[in-house]
């Protein structure tokens, strides 16, 4: 049975990130083996985030919190400088200050990694399987397709979540996108449209991203916030009605098509569920239960949890009792959306137009708490307040 330092479960955007931050920390000499039952050589997703502009002054607690995404700055696919917005109340350019909205193609990022990975002789790759992970007093132990391994510690992001606690909100939030070529010069590649609500709602969170690479390509993507997936061809029949509707296309090729179901739950999650065994993505909490968004987050994270396990020889990232509530935060967000008790349309055109630069670093925490009263003083309030009393009931009462 091979032993390594750390093996990777998973070689996902969590699992490739994490090796690459381990590599360049002093602990780059390590063994380190990645599993992944998939060959990560296709284009299967995207990442979109929005960052401050590194090249602009900033406090040291949130410079120190931007280096996160930065290795990746070189390969991001696009950067735009302004987004623009089309709620209930409200159409036209959403106001992002110092803040800029990425784009990272995943066929970008697998190549960056492979290319990376492939300086280190320390570091193996094995296409399989996972079969079972435990906790031994040895180390992490592993099975896959067959084989046994065992590591000081094994960082898991295969592990899936339940999803179905009732005292938990378990919403989804899904989409079907497709990259686009048409006949018609129809896009600004400077505006992108990271919110189109110019669709049937039914009762849900239903929107639009418009991504444009230049003025005649774009991704388009219909996505839902709710708790029920569509059929293959009801998500086709929202995004073709959209694009003959709103885009002046003169006509359009469907070039790539992409999918993806990511949970948004407030179902407690266990980083560290034995001494040897760390979960990561969003087996360990890194995706943001309100958005849905995990990139940033998850390099954020790995980056601490490198820091502890170089400072500490430990892993264990502990996070500050206070900022726990922006937990609560998300559990009061999915609240009203899972119970319906307000438009989410009109939730979100308030959000963004009520909140210019702010709503951006709320929903990356790093608000300080004058801040996000005064974002909440732009919600409905009988509906928000409604949910807080529900959650309290759920979360604590039971």
């Amino acid at each position: 049975m091979k032993k390594y330092d750390f093996i990777i479960a998973g070689g996902g955007m969590a699992g490739l990130s994490l090796a690459y931050y381990l590599l360049q920390s002093p602990l780059r000499d390590r063994r380190i083996l990645i599993l992944d039952r998939d060959q990560k050589n296709r284009n299967d997703r995207t990442w979109c985030f929005w960052e401050r502009d590194p090249r602009e002054p900033l406090s040291p607690r949130i410079n120190q919190r931007l280096a996160a995404t930065r290795p990746f700055e070189s390969i991001l696919f696009r950067s735009w400088k302004s987004i623009s917005f089309h709620g209930t109340t409200y159409s036209g350019l959403l106001d992002m200050g110092r803040y800029r909205y990425k784009m990272l193609r995943g066929i970008d990022f697998y190549s960056f990694m492979e290319a990376e990975l492939a300086k280190w002789p320390n570091v193996e790759q094995k296409q399989a399987t996972i079969q079972r992970i435990k906790d031994t007093p040895q180390g992490g132990f592993i099975i896959a397709d067959d084989e046994p391994y065992i590591a000081d510690y094994i960082f898991d992001s295969t592990f899936a979540l339940k999803l179905d606690q009732p005292e938990n909100h378990n919403l989804l939030q899904h989409f079907k996108g497709w990259v686009i070529q048409t006949k018609s010069p129809c896009f600004d590649p400077q505006r992108p449209e990271i919110m189109d609500f110019r669709v049937e709602q039914h009762g849900d969170c239903r929107f639009l991203y418009v991504l444009p690479f230049d003025e005649h390509t774009a991704l388009v993507e219909f996505t839902l916030f709710n708790d029920t997936l569509l059929t293959d061809a009801e998500y086709e029949a929202d995004l073709r009605q959209y694009i003959d509707r709103y885009l002046p296309t003169g006509g359009y090729v469907i070039c790539e098509t992409e999918y993806g179901v990511i949970p948004m739950s407030d179902e407690p999650t266990q980083e560290n569920p034995s001494e040897h065994i760390i979960r990561i993505g969003t087996a360990g909490g890194f995706t943001k239960p309100s958005t849905g968004y995990t990139f940033q987050r998850t390099q954020r994270y790995l980056q601490t949890i490198v820091k502890n396990l170089t400072d500490t020889g430990k892993p264990n990232r502990k996070e500050p009792w206070f900022k726990r509530r922006f937990k609560f935060y998300d559990s009061i967000f999915l609240n009203v959306l899972e119970k319906h008790r307000y438009p989410a349309d009109d939730i979100f055109t308030r959000i963004y137009t009520e909140n210019p630069r702010r709503v951006f670093k709320f929903l990356d925490e790093d608000t300080y708490f004058l801040e996000e009263l005064r974002l909440f003083a732009t919600m409905p309030f009988w509906p928000f307040l409604s949910a807080f009393f529900d959650v309290l009931r759920r979360k604590v009462v039971g």
